[in-house]
């Protein structure tokens, strides 16, 4: 494949608590000679708190993003986390459809003049659209082959459908795709867009323990071995909050939960030692004991 460059923004997660996501992307991205230039000076997208406080700010902030996004040239801006993917894509939208609304948005940041020239993409989504399974399966050097594999979407990276505008919203299936082409298996299974709880995590956890265990009571009986997951919410909600799952609901689960782009890199040949799978709360290392 050609080389290929993205606008790359990285969100508050990236350089914290999903570190091993933005690291394996990173890894993945290098083997694919795809090359990533981060929006310098870029600031929180507003997630959850901004969207339920005033429209403006909610607006205001992806959009200055947007902003210095269209500053480095690049055709496409991609975002490996999917809640600062749909704040992004849902300004975009919104601000491309109404200009008067991007007017008035817009005299609130100082940054310059949005212009919209920019496409919003989610890492899964670049890899699915941009990379393609062709390119993907050419640099697997490790195949995964007998890894079970529960592709897990949660709420945010295919709906809503007139935001996200990509696969489909009820049962997509562009990372199992990816999954399959590493030499896995993806299971199939009900429950790939049901809602884990987000970030009622901390302001109501009983929500986040009820919903998630639903997720990993169904992701067990359909015999996967290992969750994969495109969002650091998600991947909180299952991995962290598993053993208090497993007490309030007397059951066991003991189910990896890992980014797309760990196993992906996983596949291309790095190391586990590369892959910071010591971050996750569930053990991981014993399911890839054998790659």
């Amino acid at each position: 494949m050609k080389d290929k460059k993205f606008t790359y923004y990285p969100g508050c997660s990236a350089h914290g608590t999903s570190e091993e996501y933005e690291h394996t992307l990173n890894l993945v991205c290098k083997s694919l000679n795809i090359k990533i230039e981060e929006i310098p000076d870029w600031n929180c997208c507003g997630a959850t708190s901004a969207h339920v406080m005033t429209e403006n700010l909610a607006l205001a902030l992806p959009m200055r993003n947007l902003i210095l996004a269209e500053r480095l040239e690049n055709s496409t801006m991609v975002i490996p986390c999917a809640a600062c993917y749909s704040r992004m894509k849902e300004t975009k939208i919104r601000l491309d459809e109404d200009f008067s609304l991007r007017t008035k948005i817009n005299s609130t940041v100082d940054d310059g003049d949005y212009k919209g020239n920019v496409a919003v993409k989610s890492f899964l989504q670049y890899c699915f659209e941009d990379i393609g399974i062709e390119d993907i399966k050419e640099k697997v050097v490790k195949p995964l082959k007998d890894l079970k594999v529960a592709c897990y979407y949660g709420c945010l990276l295919t709906r809503p459908k007139n935001i996200a505008q990509f696969d489909s919203p009820e049962y997509p299936i562009s990372m199992d795709k990816i999954i399959e082409s590493l030499g896995a298996t993806a299971v199939e299974y009900p429950f790939k867009t049901e809602c884990c709880g987000a970030s009622f995590s901390i302001s109501n956890t009983e929500i986040v323990l009820d919903l998630s265990s639903r997720i990993l009571d169904v992701v067990k009986d359909c015999g996967a071995d290992i969750i994969a997951v495109g969002c650091p919410l998600c991947q909180s909600n299952l991995d962290m909050r598993q053993k208090q799952i497993e007490e309030k609901m007397n059951r066991d689960y003991k189910i990896p939960v890992v980014y797309f782009t760990q196993l992906m890199a996983l596949a291309f040949g790095y190391p586990k030692s590369e892959l910071k799978l010591k971050k996750h709360m569930v053990n991981v290392e014993k399911v890839l004991a054998s790659f």
